[in-house]
């Protein structure tokens, strides 16, 4: 049977804290007692906190700042208003985030379906993150994306009915980490399926060929077999 070292070391530092706590406790009383006890619940609720799923550093956007000190508004443009036989339907156009923030308070739990197209991350300088570019050379590059991507769908999450779907384009860069931050976020029994697109018919010499090259091969290889024990 395995040891859990991991575990182990987490162990190790409950009961190192544990130990400080009770010096602590049986020390002189002074102003700093309680923070320090505090401080030391802190640093136990961490240690005792999730270990399994998807571990990404958070970053805060631009945005964050803006909308922790002042709640967006909807400004309507008259001169975009198109008459649809009295059937309402409107487009935000602003920073998502703060949309996002908006149709919370107003459709709550009343969404069926959302679809969204999120940038890739394919560090071609696509991705726009606290105001400037995110690309290849980013030690952070996939943490900011993870980090960008959690939000929202914690939003989306809470705007969606009870028989609500959502579906997200993506490719290969971040899909893995995109499942598992969905799996976390909405339930990974709630998952139903990925559908691949094939984007192009033409064989390209690259790594994104791979599959298509593969297959191929085992065509020629299962029709060769076939001939031989035809012949």
């Amino acid at each position: 049977m395995s040891t859990n070292l991991s575990k182990q070391k987490r162990d190790d530092l409950l009961s190192k804290i544990s130990a400080i706590r009770a010096y602590i406790a049986a020390a002189p009383q002074d102003e700093n007692t309680g923070s320090l006890l505090t401080y030391l619940s802190d640093l136990e609720r961490d240690v005792n906190g999730k270990k399994y799923g998807l571990v990404f550093e958070e970053h805060q956007e631009a945005i964050d700042a803006v909308l922790a000190e002042n709640t967006p508004v909807l400004t309507e443009e008259p001169g975009l208003l198109i008459d649809n036989g009295g059937e309402m339907n409107f487009l935000l156009e602003g920073d998502n985030l703060a949309a996002l923030r908006l149709l919370e308070k107003t459709h709550r739990g009343r969404i069926d379906l959302i679809y969204i197209d999120p940038p890739y991350n394919t560090g071609n300088k696509d991705f726009v993150y606290d105001d400037c570019f995110v690309d290849a050379q980013d030690t952070f590059r996939h943490s900011k994306w993870l980090s960008f991507m959690s939000k929202r769908l914690e939003l989306a999450k809470n705007l969606l009915s009870d028989r609500g779907v959502i579906f997200i384009s993506i490719d290969d860069r971040e899909q893995a980490g995109l499942k598992l931050l969905c799996d976390s976020i909405f339930d990974e029994n709630c998952f139903v399926a990925d559908v691949s697109w094939q984007r192009t018919y033409s064989t390209r010499n690259d790594s994104r060929a791979i599959l298509k090259i593969n297959n191929s091969q085992r065509n020629r290889t299962s029709q060769r077999n076939r001939q031989q024990k035809h012949s």
